[in-house]
């Protein structure tokens, strides 16, 4: 009796492994990718901006430094 009850278990839960594949699979083609490229964009534009500003503090600090560096020499 376990032995079948079993083997009815190991069945269905292939079954079961077979639906999810397949409901993952259809999920997988409903992807909107206007809606992606259009989020990667916006992302770049920020990931742009944040850069110029963090290359600009630096370039800043450097020209900084250089000018206490040289007063100090004096």
């Amino acid at each position: 009796m376990k032995h079948l009850l079993k083997a009815k278990l190991v069945k269905t839960g292939k079954f079961l492994s077979a639906a999810a594949l397949t409901v993952g699979a259809s999920v997988a083609h409903a992807i909107d990718t206007a809606a992606v490229g259009t989020a990667v964009a916006a992302a770049e534009s920020d990931a742009l901006t944040t850069g110029e500003f963090v290359i600009g503090s630096v370039a800043s600090l450097v020209v900084i430094g250089l000018i206490i560096g040289i007063v100090r020499k004096i």
